[in-house]
């Protein structure tokens, strides 16, 4: 006997067409700053002035990428960032994951209130902290240095990345940990061989939003380094900023080098990011 299923799609009702709508319009609204800095990146500066930021530029000048790359002195610049980001969120996320795991595995005094405690540091902003930092960081000798930005960059990071970890072990089943415990493995190997696999999903979220927080981060930056050699690239950007003028098209081009790291890095762990940010919505 022969069995015919026929699938028919559902009409889409008035809720869902206004919901894709206004999902729609939501998208256009987020990508059109994107899409502005791209077309003035590739125009001249008298077509921008002549017919205007919404204009379709009249030519494309490919050169303003080569110029920004200059002005921007980013061949100096993007090093100190690649060495910074890709030194210091790796570090940064190790850290927050030593100190996740036994607030959400272990039970010991206080250790609610050294989680709230990590918590506070949320509520703490950067602008009062940088007069302190600048102080420590000159007596510790990492004055005006790559390396003076990883103590507060990891410091300031840890809150969030704590926050996230602590909940995503706390999904993973105690039952597998001791089990572990049971045929001889210590703490460290349960951390290693159990906990970080199983929480890859989260350590690529919090490695996409660490590496842009860092990749961005201009106020320390700003107060701690002077010398051209160990200026980021945000830093750089400031180059195009003149006392009497800006310019407008060289800097969009700056902006556009500036974030592609950015995009290389959200397209290689999107998928892990979706699976990061859901992965509790379907364990009790």
């Amino acid at each position: 006997m022969t069995v015919e299923v026929s699938l028919s799609r559902r009409p889409l009702g008035l809720g869902r067409v206004l919901l894709y709508l206004v999902l729609g319009l939501l998208g256009v609204v987020w990508l059109s700053p994107f899409v502005i800095v791209v077309i003035t990146a590739f125009r001249s500066e008298a077509d921008f002035f002549n017919y205007g930021v919404f204009s379709i530029p009249h030519s494309f000048e490919w050169r303003n990428l080569l110029d920004a790359w200059e002005i921007g002195n980013f061949q100096v610049y993007y090093r100190n960032s690649l060495i910074v980001s890709f030194l210091k969120v790796p570090l940064g996320i190790l850290i927050a994951s030593l100190a996740a795991y036994p607030l959400a595995k272990m039970r010991f005094p206080l250790d609610n209130s050294i989680f709230l405690l990590f918590l506070i540091g949320l509520a703490v902003p950067i602008h009062v902290t940088l007069l302190p930092v600048f102080i420590l960081i000159r007596h510790l000798g990492l004055s005006n240095t790559l390396w003076s930005l990883f103590p507060p960059y990891i410091a300031f990071g840890l809150p969030l990345q704590i926050f996230v970890m602590r909940g995503f072990f706390k999904m993973i089943p105690t039952e597998l940990l001791e089990a572990a415990r049971l045929d001889g493995a210590t703490e460290l190997r349960n951390f290693w061989l159990i906990m970080m696999p199983l929480a890859k999903p989260a350590l690529a979220t919090l490695f996409i939003i660490d590496f842009v927080s860092t990749w961005n981060e201009l106020l320390i930056a700003l107060v701690l380094l002077n010398s051209e050699s160990v200026r980021t690239v945000p830093l750089g950007l400031l180059n195009f900023q003149g006392q009497y003028s800006s310019q407008i098209t060289d800097l969009n081009a700056g902006i556009l080098l500036s974030i592609l790291p950015i995009i290389v890095v959200f397209l290689a762990f999107q998928r892990y990011l979706v699976a990061g940010l859901t992965g509790g919505a379907l364990k009790e």
